[in-house]
């Protein structure tokens, strides 16, 4: 498959994914809002009677975070194809050409936002969780 063609699939696909991801993600933040379900309390007999769970097309909000983060993960993975289909192109707007090169300001800001993408996505690897209780949750955030 010639490159260009490849090149053109990919964006298509990115849009689609995309577009995807933001519905997905409008879906969570509008339709199914935090707290718009209890699973664990109505399967294990702890909520009330008449507590219900919003479904959207059949899924609850957990099943449509999933779906987003998986859509979110392809979309990275596009990303990364089409960065790899333009690193030509990166590499001269960053660093220049032999007969054009560009500014120290230029590379160094370049550097700097991929030093920072590179951070972003580890950020999950290099941070620690601390389990808590609720009522150190609670006295952490000013709730007692």
């Amino acid at each position: 498959m010639k490159k260009n063609i490849f090149n053109v699939l990919i964006d298509a696909f990115s849009l689609i994914v995309l577009m995807s991801m933001i519905s997905t993600g409008l879906i969570l933040k509008f339709i199914l809002p935090p707290g718009s379900g209890r699973i664990e309390r109505l399967m294990h007999g702890e909520g009330r009677s008449k507590k219900t769970i919003d479904l959207f097309m059949g899924l609850a909000r957990h099943e449509w975070g999933d779906i987003h983060f998986y859509i979110a993960f392809i979309f990275l993975v596009l990303i990364v194809a089409h960065l790899i289909l333009h690193w030509s192109w990166l590499k001269a707007v960053t660093f220049g050409t032999k007969t054009s090169p560009q500014t120290l300001r230029r590379k160094v800001v370049t550097i700097g936002v991929m030093v920072f993408i590179v951070l972003a996505l580890a950020f999950p690897w290099l941070t620690q969780k601390k389990p808590c209780t609720r009522t150190e949750f609670q006295q952490l955030n000013g709730h007692l």
